[in-house]
């Protein structure tokens, strides 16, 4: 129970510092206009939240790492209004090759093991 606690504890953090950056810092009017600071004050806390997220979710880190940047980069995308069909489509079929490549592989290839075992020659 305390280990599922710890786990859901991370991601509350990071919501709340992403809302508390949200209500209280001055947005600026486009994301061309806004300065360094607010936006790794933006989307620092918002891509940790959703990584934290995600891993409480889906138990993986790199799956979770690899989500929650493609969200990362269509926000971008939609805040610099530079996302359409085209570059959405080629995120999320990244998005889903890097999630195929970094897919668990299965212990065993075969049913049965037909490779015969080395052992020690003795002499």
């Amino acid at each position: 129970m305390l280990k599922i606690i710890s786990k859901i504890i991370l991601p509350l953090i990071f919501w709340g510092i992403f809302t508390g950056v949200v209500f209280i810092m001055p947005y600026p009017d486009s994301l061309t206009q806004a300065n360094f600071s607010q936006i790794i004050l933006f989307f620092a806390p918002l891509f940790l939240a959703l990584l934290f997220t995600l891993i409480f979710l889906l138990k993986t880190f790199v799956n979770s790492t690899v989500i929650s940047s493609g969200l990362i980069f269509l926000l971008i995308l939609k805040g610099l209004d530079t996302l359409n069909l085209v570059s959405g489509s080629l995120i999320f079929i990244s998005v889903a090759l890097l999630l195929s490549y970094f897919k668990k592989a299965k212990r065993n290839l075969t049913k049965l093991p037909k490779i015969p075992k080395l052992t020690h020659i003795r002499k």
